[in-house]
């Protein structure tokens, strides 16, 4: 991937933690209730997480030989999982949250796995640490405030 794309890249991914922090600070500066915006917050993690789930099935698709493992099943249960957590969110809120700060979590540490075993870039690596980071903590602000 040439220069250009991957801070086009960086760019575009770390936008992508917005919209967390700003529903964060309609909750806490405009006194939006939660009931209103949780619904916004967790869909939003759950739709990142299975975007993560893509991506790590197009790795897989595209470097089978090489990958360290089968992210065709752990897209696939990520996916699931990150479902599952929007549905749990209908009736706890903070739990839901929490769960999906832990499958970016463990969507990461998967990452890191390939980091290690030379299948993604160091550049991506930094750039999906931050974003779960970023993303992450979003999550769990809104499973203490819940």
């Amino acid at each position: 991937m040439t220069r250009d794309n991957q801070r086009l890249a960086s760019v575009l991914t770390l936008a992508g933690i917005a919209p967390i922090w700003l529903l964060l600070g309609a909750r806490l500066w405009l006194g939006m209730p939660a009931l209103v915006l949780a619904p916004w917050a967790l869909g939003y993690g759950a739709v990142i997480a299975s975007f993560v789930c893509g991506v790590h099935w197009g790795q897989f698709m595209s470097q089978s030989e090489t990958m360290p493992v089968n992210l065709l099943v752990t897209s696939n249960v990520g996916a699931l999982l990150a479902w599952g957590f929007l549905g749990l969110g209908q009736v706890w809120v903070s739990g839901a949250a929490i769960g999906l700060a832990l499958l970016l979590a463990g969507l990461l540490a998967l990452d890191a796995i390939m980091l290690r075993r030379g299948v993604i870039e160091p550049w991506f690596w930094r750039l999906r640490w931050q974003a779960s980071a970023g993303l992450g903590l979003g999550l769990v602000a809104w499973g203490m405030l819940a």
